[in-house]
């Protein structure tokens, strides 16, 4: 009951503020939500490996990750289309030349410069600049925002349905076999399958019921099947990914800012995959569309 109670005025507050920002229904009130949890997800990263007393470039994660979503969203804002896709990748070889120009100036015996380095590089990475590749659907076109919210919520699903379906079905058809045995024991392949399952045709009744999206998206339902396939494997991914971390610093939750569910890290890990996959897949077809069409 406490760990029921303490889920349900998380979820309270997390639909509270999610829907503070339909009401707003602005691109600019969704961007500031986005930019907000991206910056607590630095600072959750930043606690724990403080804690841990992990080698990492503690300031350059704080300053960089806090900055970097505010000023995504201030280029997405512009509408020029270059300039959003290029920021990103242009950020990301900024940060790796100054924290490699950091490193040297440090001690550089043994290891610890590539392990400060690298720390340093996949507590921005992931989830902050793969998560905010949400802002790149947010000033775009109106009906985007219901496009992002879809694979939020379709991501989310995909644990929701793993956990159903582990507890209904686990080792009734693979036995004491686990899917991830080493870093998420409790995952079983029942549940994996379930979700898979029950994810995809929960997430097609939902894309049905976005009626605007489904007429902007223009899918058939034999490329959604596929495209859905590939968003459940990175939500797995992402997920075990979440794990993985976790389980290498040796904490429960990233933090405590959400109780029953932990920090606002654990609620994105796997949202992070998703929603860049996704870019990446738009960004294919785009390209696609442009060749065929002779630029």
């Amino acid at each position: 009951m406490k760990t029921f109670l303490e889920r349900l005025f998380s979820t309270v507050l997390l639909l509270s503020l999610f829907a503070l920002a339909v009401w707003w229904n602005s691109s600019y009130g969704y961007a500031i939500l986005v930019c907000l949890f991206c910056n607590l997800t630095t600072v959750e990263w930043h606690a724990m490996l403080a804690d841990r007393k992990k080698e990492c470039q503690r300031g350059l994660l704080l300053t960089a990750g806090l900055a970097y979503p505010w000023l995504l969203s201030a280029v997405a804002s512009m509408k020029v289309e270059f300039l959003t896709f290029l920021f990103p990748g242009l950020y990301l070889a900024a940060f790796i030349l100054v924290s490699f120009l950091a490193a040297m100036r440090g001690d550089v015996e043994g290891d610890r410069p590539l392990r400060s380095i690298g720390t340093t590089l996949l507590a921005f990475v992931y989830p902050v600049w793969l998560f905010s590749f949400s802002l790149f659907f947010l000033f775009q076109h109106d009906r985007m925002v219901l496009l992002l919210l879809w694979i939020v919520l379709a991501t989310k699903m995909t644990d929701i349905f793993a956990y159903v379906s582990g507890v209904m079905m686990g080792g009734r058809f693979f036995g004491d076999r686990r899917f991830s045995p080493k870093i998420s024991p409790k995952k079983t392949w029942e549940g994996i399958a379930g979700s898979l399952i029950l994810s995809t045709a929960a997430s097609y009744f939902l894309y049905l019921g976005l009626t605007d999206a489904g007429s902007f998206w223009g899918w058939s339902f034999n490329w959604f099947v596929p495209t859905m396939i590939v968003l459940f494997i990175l939500a797995v991914a992402g997920d075990l990914a979440g794990s993985l971390i976790k389980r290498s610093l040796q904490v429960k939750d990233s933090g405590s800012l959400l109780p029953g569910i932990g920090g606002v890290f654990d609620l994105i890990d796997s949202p992070a995959f998703t929603v860049a996959g996704f870019s990446a897949m738009l960004g294919v077809v785009a390209l696609y569309d442009a060749v065929r069409l002779g630029w």
